[in-house]
């Protein structure tokens, strides 16, 4: 869901605010030093300690027909069927009248199966639900993550029971049996379809603009995002950031019905400060598993965001601009890397996950999407750069440095899409989708962008923004940097 910069000037605090105690900086010695790297650090896998050096070249891959065109949707892999629902099918919300945003009609109604090996694509209308739950899955954005044979998702923004004028951010939780679920999709059988998915609801998820994870501590991880209740543009609107990661525990009680799951409060993480200086107060951004320093454990690297505090008393650097400082988790625990300004790829966006063991560094690459510099995000500038963060443990350090990549996306596409690991890469941790950088040769293809919000241009002048959703798919090919390239 795109909720544009204008929203600075949204009033709909949680917490009294005070002036905001930090500013932020475009970190160019980093970028400069980052720049090096792609250039003049070694490429060879099999040195030890070696920066990791390549370039990313995304082509349209055609070979994909007959996919729906979706933005901010809930997506999952099981066996090279893509399973598709909710979300958008329109482009950019713009700014109608109250009402107007986010209807119904350009809600996605459908349930998709998209057979990879065939080409086919199996779909069938919402089943029938009681009370509200069926109108969960015509909301946008709910945080979802894919464990095995299960999906999880929750949250999202839509339509209640009242109808277009009375959106709110659900908090419901659905677990989803895949096999089953695309069984039910391909047989068109919405009865099967709703014996897949047991329910729980919690305010521990009520959230939208956040990202879900389930990570190896067994617990569930709710990373940000906010509570948006009424019409977009209605002046009564209320908004209230969730300014933490909340992690809870699930308990199954049985099948069937909206109490067949618990949600049981384990901890949160959070620096718990007010709205106008945490750095929690984030939403449409990228939450990434990360590799730990350990090269075992994951946590969570927490990239971009929006917006940084613009009231009456906010600083000009921090007045609606977006998140540039990543936020680093354990199972437990956070730190903020205050040393590193992130000015490229900040909105949600599809993105890559990658690890050097070599280099114990983890890298996470960004493609398209919002934001081509701080400065020009709050004329909500699309961006055709590729761009990743590289998070460098080497010599028992922990520092961030951005790779530009020379190539660019082949138009402004990208935004609230999805990144899809191609079968053929080698995995340093297979839940997590994390790419083995090791392992990877050149020229090789690394994965898949589908879908998503397409911009006619920049928007950084006055002509209007001409935006769709996406349902073409687009091969990301990855080309390793030799050391004779680079001399």
């Amino acid at each position: 869901m795109i909720l544009h910069a204008k929203l600075k000037q949204e009033a709909y605090y949680k917490k009294p605010n005070k002036q905001n105690s930090y500013t932020m900086k475009t970190n160019s010695l980093a970028l400069v030093l980052s720049l090096a790297a792609l250039y003049s650090c070694g490429p060879d896998h099999k040195k030890e300690n070696t920066t990791p050096s390549f370039t990313l070249t995304v082509t349209e891959d055609n070979s994909f027909t007959q996919l729906p065109s979706l933005q901010s949707f809930v997506f999952a892999n099981k066996d090279g069927n893509w399973l598709m629902f909710s979300g958008r099918t329109n482009g950019f919300h713009g700014f109608a009248p109250p009402g107007m945003n986010f209807p119904k009609l350009t809600a996605n109604q459908q349930i998709y199966v998209y057979d990879v090996a065939s080409a086919k694509i199996d779909s069938m209308p919402v089943p029938s639900y009681g009370g509200d739950t069926a109108n969960v899955f015509l909301s946008t954005n709910l945080a979802h993550t894919q464990q095995g044979d299960y999906l999880y998702a929750c949250g999202g923004y839509g339509i209640s029971t009242g109808g277009d004028s009375a959106k709110i951010t659900y908090s419901y939780f659905m677990r989803m049996q895949l096999n089953n679920a695309i069984a039910a999709v391909k047989a068109h059988d919405q009865a099967a379809f709703k014996k897949a998915v047991n329910w729980g609801k919690s305010d521990l998820v009520r959230s939208t603009g956040g990202e879900l994870y389930a990570l190896p501590d067994g617990n569930f991880y709710m990373a940000l995002g906010h509570n948006f209740t009424g019409s977009y543009s209605d002046s009564t609107a209320k908004q209230v950031y969730l300014d933490q990661i909340n992690v809870f525990s699930l308990k199954v009680n049985g099948f069937g019905g909206v109490n067949s799951l618990s949600l049981l409060p384990v901890r949160t993480i959070t620096d718990s400060l007010p709205d106008s200086t945490t750095q929690f107060h984030r939403r449409d951004l990228v939450v990434a598993p990360c590799v730990q320093s350990n090269g075992t454990d994951i946590g969570l690297a927490i990239y971009g965001g929006v917006f940084t505090y613009s009231g009456k008393d906010a600083p000009a650097s921090t007045n609606g601009t977006p998140f540039a400082h990543p936020i680093y988790t354990t199972y437990t625990s956070h730190r903020v890397d205050n040393g590193f300004s992130q000015f490229s790829n900040i909105y949600s966006a599809a993105f890559m996950s990658m690890y050097s063991s070599d280099a114990n560094a983890m890298l996470t690459s960004f493609f398209g999407g919002l934001g081509d510099s701080l400065k020009n995000f709050a004329a909500a500038n699309w961006t055709t750069n590729i761009s990743t963060n590289m998070r460098s443990y080497a010599n028992s350090g922990d520092s961030t440095t951005m790779i530009m990549n020379p190539n660019p996306m082949p138009g402004f596409i990208g935004a609230e899409g999805v990144f899809i690991p191609d079968d053929n890469v080698a995995f340093y941790n297979k839940d997590y989708k994390i790419i083995d950088y090791t392992k990877l040769t050149d020229g090789q293809t690394v994965g898949r962008i589908y879908g998503g919000i397409v911009s006619n241009y920049n928007g950084a002048g006055n002509n209007p923004v001409i935006s769709h959703a996406s349902g073409k798919v687009y091969k990301v090919v990855i080309n390793i940097v030799s050391d004779k390239e680079k001399n």
